[in-house]
């Protein structure tokens, strides 16, 4: 369930000091994207102590919310995601001198690198992706990846995951016109992530590049590295985040069940 939440303001704070795209967490709910354009003044009255309106600025920051529900998701770990050994399942991209992982990382990739499963939607099974993974986790993760398989794997570009997404054709979503067929999304996800794989995958052999989970690329936003590009929409969140040119910012000790991500890894 979606609701719009804000933070305020008042009238002694500065429009430019209020931290746009920050993170938040409350008891019942998580901001899980701060929209941009949608900051905005509004006068209002407050009485005093003598009963005289007082008018008062304040600053409102609209963000949407989804409302954490109490989720008990179905073990669907008979889902086998092939790779060799200790390695993630890789898809070479034709024409170009990288490769990218064929689904988003599972749950028991994570497991068996980091020793732990830090996902909201633990109890979905070792071959749903991880979640609740910031792009800082992501790169601890990578890094003892290496150290285990002596390869140089690493986060996508954002150009080469939207590159990838498009599968060699363009379409709304990644790998089709209909969402339905190729991602888990608000509407049809049922509130909770899926196995890897189910769904239709693109052109290239790549499946949930949209939906499942919002996917952390390499790429700094706008130049700030204290926040980073996601790409690809999630299981919370609407078609128009879903589409294969749909990319948002969120900063990069962001934790939260909606964001995962993908490996990639040039060619030698």
């Amino acid at each position: 369930m979606y609701i719009w939440g804000f933070s305020s303001c008042p009238n002694s704070a500065k429009l430019q000091d209020v931290p746009i795209g920050i993170l938040t967490h409350a008891e019942n709910y998580s901001i899980i994207h701060i929209v941009e354009n949608w900051s905005h003044k509004i006068r209002r009255y407050n009485i005093d102590s003598k009963g005289n309106k007082v008018k008062v600025l304040r600053i409102f920051l609209m963000a949407l919310a989804f409302i954490s529900p109490q989720i008990h998701a179905k073990d669907d770990s008979n889902l086998s995601v092939k790779a060799k050994g200790n390695e993630p399942a890789m898809v070479s991209i034709p024409g170009k001198n990288y490769e990218i992982g064929k689904y988003e990382v599972t749950q028991g990739e994570w497991r068996a690198v980091m020793g732990n499963n830090p996902s909201y939607f633990s109890n979905c099974g070792d071959t749903c992706p991880v979640e609740k993974v910031s792009w800082n986790d992501a790169q601890e993760f990578i890094k003892k990846l290496n150290a285990k398989t002596g390869k140089q794997y690493r986060l996508p570009t954002e150009t080469e995951w939207e590159y990838a997404c498009y599968g060699g054709s363009k379409t709304e979503y990644c790998g089709g016109n209909n969402l339905d067929a190729v991602a888990w999304y608000n509407k049809n996800s049922n509130n909770k992530t899926h196995p890897a794989g189910q769904k239709q995958a693109n052109g290239y052999g790549l499946y949930d590049m949209s939906g499942n989970v919002w996917e952390w690329t390499n790429d700094c936003h706008s130049g700030n590295c204290e926040e980073r590009v996601v790409r690809g929409g999630s299981w919370s969140l609407y078609p128009k985040v879903a589409r294969a040119a749909s990319r948002s910012r969120i900063v990069s000790t962001g934790r939260n069940f909606n964001f995962g991500f993908r490996l990639a890894r040039t060619l030698p």
